[in-house]
């Protein structure tokens, strides 16, 4: 039995091969393991229609009595223990043995979850011709024209070796790498392999955003294996304040707090003008005077810069006061001060107003403001999905504030995808997540019959009719209604040549359906003195009419 079935995979596969051979498979044309996208329904049969590779073969009908095209499905059997139902007498995935008698356990199970490949696949074929489900078994056979699948062996020789990589996220840091190495059946596509798990590093590569008006960097880094991104804000941000006091004969100079995070490369450019910006100190001052320092900050991160632009001050006040105690007792002192400006209030600091005292420069603050809190706009830097949690920034658009917060984990975002029952698939919708591909189908419905187009050829004069039907579907076809061909109808002819006293004259014949044309002789007239009356030949001219008519007609 093994070898016979050896050798119908083999003219199947010889088959397959030829340019006239359309396939058709329910999974992808590239291999992929059934086990790992497994659909599961509520139905025996339809779960192994749903799973199976379809292919167009030609096989004998003992139905049709003739080779016909045959829809063949094929799909690897999984069971629990891991050894065929042949070995416990089950032949078909309904549980009856071969005779369809007594009735076993298939033993079958879920591929991936708690079942394994056992090297046996179950088979179904229908006839493109008549319909007949399995006709291929013959009539006694308790598949026929029945919808159940038989178990058949797969072949090692249409194995094919294969080696495959996939990745998998497992945390933040790391993620799963899955080698997956074997061989599989090239029809059922049946896989035994060996997997390797291990735990790796993301192989990460990042990009960088210089945002300056946000004194940042955006750092965004993606696993080149697995597709695991990261997002982190990097603070550049160095802060330069100005200096006001009075001119007491030391140097005074802006300050500059560098605020960056660590990773942040700070350089400082100072100037008395804008645009020229090449002191790698700020100037100094001791006379009074309002100066002006101007700066130009550098910030670099990997290989990422940014500038920013600005200006602060130094603002001297002249000593004015003379000391007139004779006895180096210095005076009372009554401040005279003088508004100079308005601090706004900021997001964490109190507003005021800065007075100083035209006397001796002595700073003062007053009329405090309550400080206006923080404005924060929600920005979605990441959408949660069903794989990993979102990421949200909070900005705050007054100061640049910012926080980030993850969000839980989403549900899947199915698509639904109505398929439509054909002759050559069955019917059911594909749920599909667009995020992680996970998949189910409902609804599934019965293959539809043929949609067959006729298309009818009259019999003519020396050609039979017939009528072919065409499926505008899967494009089967068969025909029937055969005709014979109708014959000529001739009409009642005419003389080509007339018939003489000893020559044989010559008739044409037109059919009254079609071109064709006829040719027949006429007897000679045979006097009986042997002399036409009407014309006297000699014999020369009689032997010239007696060639003609031999030659041409």
């Amino acid at each position: 039995m093994k070898s016979v079935i050896s050798a119908v995979l083999a003219v199947v596969m010889i088959l397959g091969t030829l340019p006239v051979m359309n396939v058709f498979a329910a999974q992808k044309s590239d291999y992929e393991d059934p086990a790992d996208n497994w659909l599961k329904t509520n139905n025996r049969t339809n779960e192994l229609d749903m799973n199976a590779t379809v292919t167009y073969e030609t096989q004998w009908c003992p139905v049709c009595n003739k080779d016909t095209t045959v829809l063949t499905y094929r799909v690897p059997e999984y069971t629990k223990s891991g050894q065929t139902a042949m070995n416990h007498g089950v032949k078909w995935s309904d549980g009856y043995d071969l005779e369809g008698k007594k009735k076993g356990n298939t033993d079958s199970g879920t591929p991936g979850v708690d079942a394994s490949y056992t090297g046996y696949h179950y088979t179904k074929s229908v006839c493109q011709t008549c319909g007949t489900i399995n006709s291929v078994d013959g009539s006694g056979a308790y598949n026929f024209n029945n919808n159940v699948y038989g178990l058949n062996s797969c072949d090692h020789n249409f194995f094919i070796d294969f080696d495959n990589t996939t990745y998998e996220l497992y945390d933040e840091h790391q993620h799963t790498t899955t080698l997956k190495k074997g061989e599989y059946c090239q029809f059922c596509k049946g896989t035994y392999a060996k997997a390797s798990k291990k735990k790796e590093s993301h192989n990460l590569e990042s990009t960088i955003d210089a945002q300056v008006g946000n004194n940042r960097f955006y750092l965004q880094e993606e696993c080149e294996d697995c597709g695991y991104k990261t997002t982190e804000y990097i603070s550049a941000k160095a802060v330069i304040s100005s200096y006001y006091g009075m001119a007491d004969g030391d140097s005074h100079s802006i300050s500059v707090s560098d605020l960056s995070d660590k990773e942040v490369h700070t350089k400082i450019r100072y100037g008395t003008a804008a645009g020229s910006c090449n002191m790698t100190s700020a100037p100094h001052y001791t006379k009074a005077g309002y100066y002006p320092v101007y700066y130009e900050i550098d910030y670099k991160y990997g290989t990422e810069n940014m500038t920013e632009n600005g200006v602060s001050y130094v603002w001297l006040l002249a000593d004015d006061s003379k000391n007139n105690n004779s006895d180096n007792q210095k005076p009372v002192h009554e401040h005279d001060y003088r508004y100079i400006e308005t601090v706004k209030p900021t997001c964490t600091e109190l507003g005021y107003e800065r007075w100083q005292c035209n006397t001796c420069g002595s700073l003062e603050k007053k009329n405090y403001v309550q400080t206006s809190g923080h404005t924060y706009k929600t920005q979605t830097i990441r959408e949660a999905t069903c794989r990993q949690g979102g990421l949200v920034l909070e900005i705050c658009t007054k100061c640049g504030d910012f926080n980030e917060k993850t969000t839980p984990t989403a549900g899947h975002h199915y698509h639904d995808t109505v398929v439509n029952a054909t002759c050559i698939n069955a019917g059911y919708i594909l749920h599909s997540c667009d995020i992680c591909g996970e998949s189910y189908i409902t609804n599934t419905t019965p293959y539809a019959p043929h949609n067959f187009k006729e298309i009818v050829k009259n019999p003519t004069c020396t050609d039979g009719g017939y009528t072919t039907h065409i499926c505008e579907t899967c494009h089967m076809s068969y025909t029937d209604n055969y005709k014979d061909a109708l014959g000529h109808s001739w009409d009642k002819g005419h003389n080509v040549t007339d018939a003489t006293c000893d020559g044989e004259g010559v008739i044409e014949y037109n059919c009254l359906n079609c071109n064709e044309k006829m040719i027949k002789d006429e007897c000679a007239q045979n006097y009986a003195d042997k002399h036409d009356h009407s014309c006297v030949q000699s014999p020369l001219t009689a032997f010239i009419a007696q060639f003609v008519l031999k030659v041409f007609f």
